[in-house]
């Protein structure tokens, strides 16, 4: 009753020419503006008799939520606001700094949900994502090369490959996000590329009686134009996604970015440290080979 005499109720309705309009009786504004208004209210009972509302119950003035909220059996209130020109992550830092300057009691807690939840979630999956591909990517060479050896050397580019990611992400400013985590998981599969066919032109050598050194020279050199084209043509075909060209770009432009990074970073390391470390983990048969060397030599003195 006192909800209508207030607020109103829509007691009929007004037709005209096809329209309708709502008819709401309440008290007028003179009646209703203070607590007196209110305590003034006539209800009736049963019996027709009017009695005020002050005789019934006690008028206070107080705040009150405009709704009420359960989450999981326990009242929630949730703090919502949009995103303009700023990384998700940045925000939640600033957030999360904010909240440690607050005394929260005991009775309260706090926390970060929404797309930021999300966001965690994304990356912890992709993070797994990665870990499985690295791994059957490793299975399907050693299956390939029949060694457990070469898959290993072939896979020091991938470090050089994420480096590349952050690295082109930090020079364009551009913020870690799920499409450039995408990117990376990309590049597992296109980097370890540029291994296999130096390290598989290297074997050959090597199978057809050359030395480790001798082999890794001819290797680099026979390997360096088809892997420098291979790149550039990926990269070239990743430039106008990276650029940002033509409407709704904005969303694939870190995988372009981060791509285009990782590749040029892990090429120019990988024609370096993937000879380096063949070099390395073959030390043995180097210096087998220089003994039998040697000892050719002392027998031709001899």
């Amino acid at each position: 009753i006192v909800r209508n005499r207030v607020n109103g109720i829509i007691s009929t309705r007004f037709r005209e020419e096809g329209e309708e309009y709502d008819i709401v009786v309440k008290n007028q504004i003179e009646f209703r503006r203070n607590i007196e208004d209110i305590n003034s209210i006539l209800l009736y009972n049963q019996k027709g008799e009017s009695i005020k509302l002050s005789e019934v119950a006690a008028v206070v003035e107080d705040f009150a939520p405009p709704s009420i909220e359960h989450l999981d059996r326990e009242r929630v209130v949730k703090v919502t606001g949009s995103i303009y020109k700023r990384a998700l992550g940045d925000i939640a830092k600033e957030i999360n700094g904010q909240l440690a300057n607050i005394t929260i009691p005991s009775n309260i807690a706090v926390k970060m949900s929404g797309s930021y939840e999300e966001q965690q979630e994304s990356f912890a999956d992709m993070i797994l994502l990665l870990l499985l591909v690295i791994m059957l990517t490793y299975i399907v060479m050693a299956s390939q090369f029949e060694s457990l050896r070469d898959p290993f050397i072939i896979m020091f580019s991938l470090p050089f490959a994420f480096t590349g990611v952050f690295a082109a992400l930090w020079l364009t400013n551009t913020s870690l996000s799920l499409i450039a985590l995408i990117g990376a998981v990309m590049l597992v599969g296109i980097v370890v590329k540029n291994g296999i066919v130096l390290i598989d032109y290297i074997n050959l050598n090597r199978e057809r009686g050359m030395s480790v050194i001798k082999s890794v020279v001819k290797g680099g050199k026979s390997r360096l134009r088809p892997v420098l084209m291979t790149t550039l043509t990926t990269i070239l075909g990743m430039l106008p996604m990276a650029v940002g060209i033509g409407e709704g770009s904005e969303i694939w432009q870190p995988m372009g970015i981060a791509i285009i990074g990782g590749l040029t970073v892990s090429t120019l390391l990988t024609l370096v440290v993937i000879p380096t470390v063949y070099c390395s983990v073959n030390v043995r048969d180097i210096k087998k080979q220089r003994r039998a060397i040697a000892k050719n030599n002392l027998l031709n003195k001899r």
